[in-house]
């Protein structure tokens, strides 16, 4: 009896995403694992491994198999995050094995590798890519790198502890972000951590990024009094970069519009519409923590405002002007926003467009294991229930259901 293949998970990380492709194109093409191996010249068993995510795929299998299965370009699509991925998880096996030498030889000899600095690529390396396909399996990198820093600590030199205690803050919040997408409470947990690191290290504007994220969370909560305080203390410290600046002002008008503050909210608004997108950053920082807080990430937020005034017309075109240039590798971020559309659109009574969006944004809900954005499509569902006789908003609603039940599961 032939084995029933084994049930992939492409979210998991960048080499199980291009293991799916690469079994999705296989089997559209009609051949098997034997007979693929042979047109790119080698074993069916390692594109089985491949497929599994078991084995690397080098860049000329890769290319290989792109131009045997006349894939349209979507296997080569995956090189350069392949080789990042490849490279990170390299490291992160490196620093579990042999940490206590490799963290003696750095602290014992100034022309050792810099550990600190390739946390620093790592983490900025591990957020884009979470965006991408998800940010499932990364806990396990962080927790590493948590350890490790803390071995530092136990080592360093007073004049070296500073830095980190910054990195640790910086994992930390890493950590706050990845459970956000799943456990709200261990993510609370993480930023009261990363909070303690930046307080420890004397970094200001690190401990400002933290509230803006503190605040963020009781946003979650539905709680704006506590997340307008919040920002509003980050708000009092003088010398802030730009784009730390709007995140706390977006902060801030989201608050004032879950209070129903339509002016401060505006005021708030248009501030921070006048930061975003400085270059600025503060030099006590080893990556720009503020990179993502752009206009467009300003006009998203202010559409949410929109949404939580009682505008759901103006927030749904707010929405469809984002989305439709929205870059392919932010996933999880359009994810969130199609959840939101989804909702304008139920608020204004369009229920097909609603029915419509909500489905695309649970795709990438559940592609990327983003149970946060499983949260935001909640609105919608309850919306849609009161509308069984619409054949597309029951589809949503038993399909949702269906992967809500999933996630908790999981």
């Amino acid at each position: 009896m032939a084995q029933t293949p084994r049930q992939l998970t492409p979210h998991r990380s960048v080499l199980h995403g291009f293991g799916a492709a690469l079994r999705q194109w296989r089997e559209c093409r009609g051949l098997s694992q034997r007979a693929l191996g042979g047109l790119v010249h080698v074993s069916g068993d390692l594109i089985g491994k491949v497929e599994k995510a078991e084995r690397w795929p080098t860049a000329r299998l890769v290319e290989s198999c792109e131009a045997a299965l006349q894939a349209d370009g979507e296997l080569v699509r995956f090189l350069s995050d392949l080789e990042r991925e490849r490279r990170l998880t390299g490291i992160s096996y490196r620093m579990a094995d042999d940490a206590d030498d490799r963290l003696r030889a750095v602290m014992d000899h100034d022309d050792e590798p810099d550990l600190l600095r390739s946390w620093h690529e790592q983490i900025a390396s591990l957020a884009i890519a979470g965006n991408r396909t998800g940010y499932a399996g990364m806990a396990s990198t962080a927790h590493a790198q948590i350890n490790a820093a803390a071995a530092i600590a136990r080592r360093s030199r007073s004049a070296d502890r500073r830095d980190v205690l910054i990195a640790q803050a910086l994992w930390a919040e890493f950590l706050s972000w990845i459970d956000e997408q799943g456990d709200a409470a261990e993510a609370d947990a993480w930023l009261r951590r990363a909070q303690q690191y930046a307080v420890e290290a004397n970094a200001p504007t690190l401990n400002s990024y933290i509230l803006m994220r503190q605040s963020q969370r009781a946003l979650e909560r539905f709680d704006p009094r506590n997340a307008a305080a919040l920002a509003q203390r980050a708000l009092e410290e003088i010398r802030l970069p730009n784009r730390i600046r709007a995140l706390l002002l977006v902060r801030q008008a989201q608050a004032y519009a879950m209070g129903g503050d339509q002016n401060a909210c505006a005021a708030s608004i248009d501030k921070a519409h006048r930061v975003a997108g400085s270059a600025d950053w503060d030099s006590e920082l080893p990556i720009d923590v503020g990179v993502h807080c752009d206009p467009v990430y300003v006009t998203a937020h202010e559409a949410q405002c929109r949404l939580l005034l009682g505008q759901p017309a103006a927030a749904a075109d707010l929405y469809e002007q984002l989305l439709s240039h929205w870059p392919d590798q932010w996933r999880v971020d359009e994810a969130l926003w199609r959840s939101a559309l989804s909702t304008a659109y139920a608020n204004s009574g369009d229920v097909e467009r609603a029915a419509a969006e909500a489905t695309n944004a649970l795709a990438l809900a559940t592609g990327t294991s983003s149970t946060r954005a499983l949260r935001w499509l909640n609105p919608t569902a309850v919306a849609l229930r009161q509308q069984s006789a619409v054949p597309e908003a029951a589809a949503f609603v038993l399909a949702y259901r269906q992967a809500t039940l999933e996630a908790c599961n999981h």
